[in-house]
Formats: structure tokens, C-alpha cells, sequence
């Protein structure tokens, strides 16, 4: 009982050590300037304005702040907002995210780990290193904004204001150690032997339901996987910046939880590039796998997909095969045309969409007799494909035009399927 009662004592006193340490623990200011992740800014002109952007890794951005904001789910973008113009610059952080931490809380945040002058300290530190929101004629701001850490290549807007209008900056800054799967494809030389068919999107429908197969294929070419329900018509800026738009992350080529994903081929291979939604509460997420197609509309790219949900049960069906397939009692990923309408409505609602119209696709199956693909998973859907426009510039939600079906179809309305 003894030695006992001498442990608990041990412990007590080092852990009193450890907090008195940690209590008396001062804050050492950082010179933002002297960072070395300025060493990889990104600059871009619209008039009189030039923003330069920068984003530090973990690693820079703990030696930066003096706390582990990583660890915490926050990711620093620092900005410079540079007004050669006559009027007043309005810098609005919610563009860049819209649950945006300010400087104050993230200091609260670390409270605990430093001494009462050290948080003090901590607090004056952010809120000095903060971006300003108002920038003068000829004048320039410069500073951090807290966003959600992404993975991978970090995405945002930038809303400006002057009196005059808007302005809308998008970066897409380059993270260390990742590289999305899209940049491993040559997108310009990929169909160097077929040729791209050029299209007006009024030509498009008849090419989608005439010549697109219903579905995507096993590596071999002979099985069916699941099928094609969206088609994606735009720039390369448009794509990317309606996917940031609607919060869409990036994802590896060597990414596990995408291995499912790359089983499904289009024209022999597997998808080009492979976006995710998570939700917060639970493993869920959504899946949109896109392919370069070999035609163009109205001079831009068009790209075919699959939209699904999964969560890890579904993925474990797909990878395993018709064995837990069998024996699924729930599967988030049956209802695919759910997962069209979710894609369809956060294009919409974050202002993406030109137009959209509904053909032809793979055709209808029901809950009673579904489909399945050729890992065993199976699905429903009334078998159409959802066609949307993307814009490089927001679009009014009441703006958005509707082609290819008769009648004028709301997205979202639940009259597509």
C-alpha cells in the first residue's frame, strides 16, 4: 500500500509540475515576414487590384502561430490585398470561408497552454497579424484569415468590394506532399489519336443518349458498373471553381478510400479525377467521379460522371464484391439519384449554374428490381442523366436556364427523376 500511495503521489506532483508549467508558459511573438511559406506566393490582377496569397504547411504554420492550429482543424491563408486604385477596398473573409475562425478565438482556443501574459500576448499577436477589411486608395493590407483545413490543394474565393462593384478572386495554392489525381492526366493530349467533336450544347443530348454507354465498365471492359448521371459542360476554371464553390475536396490517385472509385472505367480507364464531400456527423460522404469525354460544348469541355453516396459499409460491398453485397441490409449508395439531385442543388445554390436540362440515360430499375454493378452493389434510379453548365462568374439562382425537357423542371424539385 505503500509503494502505491508513493506512485500516486509521483503522479500527482508531476502532473502539478506540468501544469504549473504549462501555466507560466510565455508566447513568443513571430515576425510574419520572416516566414519561410512566403517563399511560395501566388499573385493575381483584376484591374487596380492585385491580391498575392500564400498557405502555410503544418509544420510553418505551428512554428508561425506558436500552437499546433492544424491539430485543431484550421488551416491560416495569409493574403495581401494591394488597392491602386481611387476608391476603398472591402475585403470580405466569408468568401473564403464562410465559417471562418477569427483571430481572438483561435487565441482563446490555446488559452490554457500559456501563462496569463503569455495569452496576452498570444491574443494581441493575432489580432495585429489579422487582414485588414478595408483598404485605402494606393494603400496596401496584408494578414491572416483562419479557414477549415482541406486536404490537399487549398481552394478559395476572395470577394472585393468597391464602390463601384465586385470582384471575385479564386486561388488555387499547391499544398506540399499532396498532388491531385488530376494532375497525373495529360487532359490535352488525351484523345490526340481520336480527336474532340465539336458541339453546340443544343447538339449535345442526341450525342449523350446516342452514343454514351449507360454505365461504367470493370478494367476489362466486359461487366457494367455503375451508371452515368452527370455530365459537367465548362472551362477548366468554371469546373474547379463551381466544385470549390460547392465545397468539394480534392483527392489523391493513391488515396484507399478512393480505391473503390478507380475499379469503374470509362473508355478504358479509370476516373480522371475523383472529388468527395464528407459529412461532419458520420462517415458518409459524397462521391463524384468525373471522365473527360471526347466532345466539347459550345467550345468547352464536357465531362461524365457518377454521382453516388457512401459511407465505409459501402465501400466494403464494392471492394468485396457480391459476398457482402448479399448480405447489405443498408446502402447509402443505392439511391443514386439522390445523390445527382445533392450534386445539382449545391451548383445551384452557390450560384455555378447556367443551365441544366435532364436526358436520357441508363435507364430505369426500382428498389424491388435493382440494378448491379459488377462489384456486387446495387441501385435504383429512374435512369436519367443530369446535364449542368457551369459558370466561371456567380450566377443569380433565378438566372439559371433550362434545356433538353419540355417541361420546366426546378432543380432540386424533385420532378428530375
Amino acid at each position: 500500500m505503500n509503494n502505491l500511495r508513493v506512485v500516486r503521489t509521483t503522479i500527482s506532483i508531476i502532473a502539478l509540475t506540468f501544469l504549473a508549467a504549462c501555466a507560466s508558459k510565455p508566447y513568443s511573438p513571430v515576425d510574419v515576414s520572416t516566414s519561410s511559406f512566403l517563399q511560395r506566393t501566388t499573385t493575381q490582377e483584376q484591374g487596380n487590384i492585385r491580391v498575392t496569397a500564400a498557405v502555410p504547411s503544418a509544420a510553418e504554420a505551428k512554428a508561425l502561430t506558436g500552437v499546433d492550429v492544424y491539430q485543431q482543424g484550421i488551416q491560416p491563408v495569409w493574403l495581401k490585398v494591394e488597392n491602386n486604385g481611387d476608391q476603398r477596398v472591402r475585403v470580405t473573409p466569408w468568401s473564403i470561408d464562410r465559417n471562418y475562425f477569427s483571430p481572438i478565438e483561435v487565441a482563446y482556443m490555446n488559452r490554457k497552454k500559456f501563462s496569463s501574459q503569455g495569452y496576452d500576448d498570444m491574443q494581441r499577436w493575432f489580432y495585429e497579424n489579422r487582414l485588414e477589411r478595408r483598404v485605402p486608395p494606393g494603400e496596401s493590407r496584408s494578414g491572416l484569415v483562419y479557414t477549415h483545413l482541406m486536404p490537399g490543394t487549398k481552394g478559395f474565393n476572395l470577394d472585393l468590394f468597391t464602390a463601384s462593384g465586385s470582384l471575385n478572386f479564386t486561388f488555387f495554392v499547391p499544398m506540399a506532399g499532396f498532388t491531385a489525381d488530376y494532375k497525373r492526366v495529360d487532359f490535352d493530349n488525351l484523345y490526340a489519336d481520336t480527336g474532340v467533336r465539336e458541339l453546340a450544347v443544343g447538339e449535345l443530348q442526341s450525342v449523350l443518349e446516342g452514343e454514351l454507354p449507360c454505365c461504367s465498365t470493370d478494367a476489362s471492359g466486359e461487366k457494367n458498373g455503375g451508371p452515368f448521371n452527370v455530365v459537367l459542360v465548362g472551362s477548366d476554371v468554371a469546373v474547379r471553381r463551381s466544385l470549390l464553390r460547392a465545397n468539394w475536396n480534392e483527392t489523391a490517385a493513391n488515396d484507399p478510400s478512393t480505391a473503390d472509385a478507380r475499379l469503374h472505367h470509362y473508355r478504358g480507364r479509370p476516373p480522371d479525377t475523383v472529388f468527395v464531400q464528407r459529412r461532419e456527423d458520420s462517415d458518409e460522404r459524397l462521391e463524384l467521379r468525373l471522365w473527360l469525354a471526347p466532345w466539347r460544348g459550345d467550345d468547352k469541355r464536357v465531362w461524365v460522371g457518377q454521382a453516388r453516396f457512401s459511407n465505409s459499409k459501402t465501400r466494403l460491398f464494392d471492394m468485396d464484391s457480391n459476398f457482402f453485397a448479399r448480405f447489405a441490409r443498408e446502402n447509402v449508395g443505392a439511391d443514386v439519384d439522390s445523390a445527382v439531385n445533392y450534386v445539382l442543388q449545391r451548383f445551384w445554390y452557390n450560384q455555378s449554374l447556367i443551365k441544366m436540362g435532364i436526358v436520357q440515360g441508363a435507364g430505369a430499375s426500382t428498389p424491388e428490381k435493382p440494378h448491379r454493378s459488377f462489384t456486387g452493389a446495387e441501385y435504383f434510379t429512374a435512369g436519367y442523366l443530369t446535364v449542368m453548365l457551369l459558370s466561371e462568374e456567380p450566377v443569380a439562382m433565378d438566372e439559371t436556364e433550362f434545356i433538353y425537357s419540355q417541361e420546366q423542371k426546378e432543380p432540386g424539385d424533385g420532378s428530375e427523376q
